[in-house]
């Protein structure tokens, strides 16, 4: 929302805080008659909580697409579904938007459920519908249960950082500003197109202990520990955004140093209120 507003353009922000269920059709359906643009980025998204609770998971995410992509087919708005890496599950390759879609646990499978189910109603119902699939988005505001923020509180308490396998695991982590604008400029894309919005880089698990630890100050070491007995996690994953460059001229303008520099101030300033 602050990006687009910064853009000059008015926002109207739908969620369950603000009231506003993205399962209720009819809500959606009257919200969308001031808009001439929609974003679809809620989604039950916990992995490693979905192989708990897979009903929830599927149920959230298809009924909320489902109701958001028919509305917007019946007001005419344009689409942007914020799809996910997790839909092409591991390679040792970077992957394309042609790559193999194999999903490794419920919530991945919902999100490719979603992909194309969204790619059904373009060609069925005529939905103006754009598929940017996000790989690893962080930065300030993000989860803080996610890798980076633990890793992080962990070094800034002096404590081990802990780290699945020998750490060897690779993520594509594309910074949150680089995001945002593919995320607007996907708008120009035709109808159904899907592009990765990836930086092309592996950045393994251990590196980025290492880097946390450096950039803290930390006495902490990095200490491997076993992968969960129920594990539906990816081991390995970089992208290609060769199409998005091609068709959106986009390309990431952050590296994982810089974006982290930007990452701690906001963790540390949560510290500090």
């Amino acid at each position: 929302m602050t990006y687009l507003e910064s853009l000059g353009h008015s926002v109207i922000g739908c969620s369950r805080k603000t009231g506003c269920d993205a399962g209720d059709f009819e809500r959606i359906k009257s919200e969308l008659a001031r808009c001439d643009l929609a974003y679809h980025l809620a989604a039950d998204a916990r992995p490693a909580e979905s192989l708990l609770s897979p009903w929830q998971t599927v149920e959230v995410n298809l009924r909320t697409t489902t109701n958001i992509g028919l509305a917007c087919s019946k007001a005419g708005v344009p689409l942007v579904y914020a799809s996910s890496c997790e839909i092409y599950g591991d390679s040792l390759v970077p992957l394309l938007e042609e790559s193999s879609l194999r999903p490794t646990n419920p919530y991945a499978a919902s999100k490719l459920a979603c992909d194309r189910l969204l790619f059904s109603f373009q060609r069925c119902y005529g939905l103006d519908v754009k598929i940017p699939r996000l790989f690893n988005p962080y930065g300030p505001h993000q989860q803080l249960n996610k890798i980076i923020p633990t890793l992080y509180r962990q070094a800034s308490e002096g404590k081990p950082l802990t780290v699945y396998g020998d750490g060897s695991d690779t993520r594509d982590y594309v910074f949150i500003e680089d995001i945002a604008r593919g995320l607007w400029e996907a708008r120009r894309l035709p109808a159904g197109e899907a592009v990765n919005l990836a930086t092309g880089i592996g950045t393994t698990s251990k590196q980025i202990a290492d880097i946390l630890i450096l950039k803290t100050l930390s006495k902490s070491v990095v200490r491997f520990v076993p992968y969960p007995e129920i594990f539906g996690g990816i081991r390995n994953q970089v992208g290609s955004y060769e199409k998005a460059k091609r068709l959106l001229l986009w390309e990431p303008k952050t590296n994982i140093d810089v974006g982290l520099d930007h990452t701690i101030r906001w963790l540390k300033s949560l510290n500090e209120t």
